[in-house]
């Protein structure tokens, strides 16, 4: 109903407005439509009317096409985006698209002790898993990438996973464990401990290097070609040499081995 002004008449007491019954009904209605807007009908809202420029909280409303500007912050307990088509927020059938100036959506701590989390959950919704960063006293800031090529999933440090064709910078490996299947390249350093199978593969081949060493080593199973370190006199004594070492010695075309307090040769 459109609001419905009081005839008043031109002059004073003229004649011409509302009679009293007539004015008296105008007014009744006006009242009627302001009460069942913001009340019963026969009385008003016991809330607190949302104003313009008021800094007010609205609770369990539905905004349909809104437009929002500005900082949106707050506590929410659980809430469902349907649909949502804001400046910078948009969102058709559940889809939400974020687009923020700087192109990051950052969620905060709580100022004290809980940082900002992003919690995934399983198609049940029974269960979930959390994105959070390094607490507070670890000072970190960084960037991490994701993984680049195909779909994959990520590594964890504690889960058990398999990677294939990857590189090791300077790896350190600690524990027990096997090294299986074929490995080629070369392996430098020292090697302690058993070295346990066909050298090679399937046929016998050459081990090559420029130098096997360790405190003690055992090369067993079909044992295929090995090429020892080859050294002239000269380098053989500067090697540290431990018990059971041993070189093919150029100068004298001999193998030998340090049986502790010398070089013999054993051939």
């Amino acid at each position: 109903m459109a609001y419905q002004a009081l005839g008043l008449g031109t002059n004073a007491n003229d004649g011409t407005g509302d009679d009293l019954r007539t004015g008296g009904d105008k007014i009744n209605d006006n009242f009627v439509e302001i009460y069942t807007k913001i009340g019963t009908g026969s009385a008003l809202t016991a809330d607190t009317v949302a104003l313009l420029a008021a800094a007010q909280t609205l609770t369990n409303k539905t905004l349909t096409g809104p437009t929002i500007n500005g900082v949106v912050a707050g506590t929410a307990t659980s809430q469902t985006i349907t649909t949502l088509t804001t400046g910078g927020i948009t969102g058709t059938g559940g889809a939400l698209e974020i687009t923020p100036a700087n192109n990051i959506v950052e969620v905060r701590g709580d100022g004290s002790s809980v940082e900002g989390q992003i919690k995934l959950n399983c198609h049940a919704n029974s269960h979930g898993q959390t994105i959070k960063p390094q607490p507070h006293s670890a000072g970190v800031t960084n960037v991490s990438l994701l993984p680049a090529g195909a779909s994959s999933t990520l590594v964890s440090l504690v889960s058990t996973d398999t990677l294939t064709n990857k590189t090791l910078t300077s790896p350190t490996i600690t524990g027990t464990g096997a090294i299986a299947g074929v490995f080629t390249g070369n392996i430098t350093g020292n090697v302690t401990g058993n070295v346990d199978g066909i050298v090679g593969g399937t046929t016998p081949a050459a081990v090559t290097g420029t130098a096997i060493s360790g405190t003690s080593m055992a090369v067993t199973g079909t044992a295929g070609a090995m090429t020892l370190n080859t050294v002239t006199t000269t380098q053989r004594n500067a090697l540290t040499a431990a018990v059971g070492m041993i070189v093919y010695n150029s100068t004298t075309s001999k193998i030998q081995a340090y049986a502790g307090s010398a070089w013999v040769d054993l051939h």
